[in-house]
């Protein structure tokens, strides 16, 4: 026979939060209604993730280096945003503005973010790319993993690809499907350096507070380190340099205030960021990609 689930409705004097679920007892939190949505679901085989294809197209953000400071951040436009699944779009509607792409002359309407909170997961790892061949068929070309000799053919440009979820100041998603996000030259170089910064202070906080050794932790934890980073309009390059948008820090956790660097305490959005970003998933490179429309050289 099959399976039946049930959903239990929990009377309470507080109103009922993510806060309050987690406080509750396992059996029952895994089946309450939380601002009435289920925050339980029995699955049936097709929400396994052998079902998932790598090679879909995921809605993009992209770091833009802009004609100013003003003008230089992390750029989803409307469209992208559409795609995935925003979840409040009223509230970011004020902040909408009105981006031109040098190269293109194309002016795109869209969200600009100079100091995001993300949950990141890397998709790839480091891989060179034929910046020739990317430019004349406006699809990256691979040529495989990141390699030293690369730094001496100027042709060969540095990328990795990510899988981001958005979160707003109380570490709530703000959209529900995961943003793909390919980072290259400077830009990567930056987000990667400060995304493992992140990760290794959230690492230690949470040793000591546990009282273990410090050691690293893998995709599935450090998915769930939330980076509030900030950037800078600065110039690049050994040869030619120009300008690029650098990760150029990001806020420190502290033993007070780890926690709120750290999803992993609320099993809402934990599960919700594991079934998104799914970490276990092994990093690969592809074999080409479509670019956005409206593209910046790093």
């Amino acid at each position: 026979m099959p399976r039946r689930s049930t959903t239990t409705n929990t009377t309470l004097s507080e109103p009922l939060t993510p806060e309050v679920v987690k406080e509750m007892p396992q059996e029952v939190a895994q089946n309450t209604l939380v601002n009435q949505q289920q925050t339980a679901i029995e699955r049936d085989e097709f929400a396994s993730t052998e079902f998932i294809d790598p090679n879909a197209r995921l809605p993009r953000i992209q770091a833009l280096r802009g004609m100013n400071d003003k003008l230089c951040g992390y750029f989803i436009n409307i469209n992208e945003m559409a795609k995935a699944g925003f979840i409040d779009f009223d509230s970011v509607v004020d902040q909408l503005i009105e981006y031109t792409f040098e190269s293109s002359g194309e002016t795109e309407q869209g969200l600009l973010l100079q100091k995001p909170r993300m949950l990141v997961c890397p998709r790839t790892p480091l891989f060179g790319f034929d910046r020739a061949a990317t430019q004349e068929t406006q699809q990256l070309v691979p040529v495989g993993h990141w390699q030293r000799s690369f730094k001496d053919d100027d042709n060969i440009g540095n990328c990795q690809i990510y899988e981001i979820i958005l979160l707003n100041e109380d570490n709530q998603p703000l959209h529900t499907v995961p943003l793909s996000y390919v980072a290259k030259g400077a830009n990567q170089a930056t987000f990667s350096q400060e995304w493992q910064k992140l990760t290794q202070e959230v690492t230690s906080c949470h040793a000591i507070a546990n009282g273990i050794a410090a050691r690293p932790k893998d995709a599935r934890f450090n998915s769930l380190c939330v980076f509030e980073l900030t950037v800078g309009r600065e110039k690049v390059g050994t040869k030619q340099k120009s300008f690029a948008c650098r990760v150029n820090g990001h806020t420190v956790p502290t033993m007070e205030n780890w926690t709120d660097f750290f999803v992993g305490y609320n099993p809402i959005v934990k599960n919700q960021v594991w079934d998104g970003l799914q970490p276990t998933l092994p990093p690969a490179i592809p074999e080409t990609l479509a670019l956005p429309g409206g593209v910046e050289e790093e």
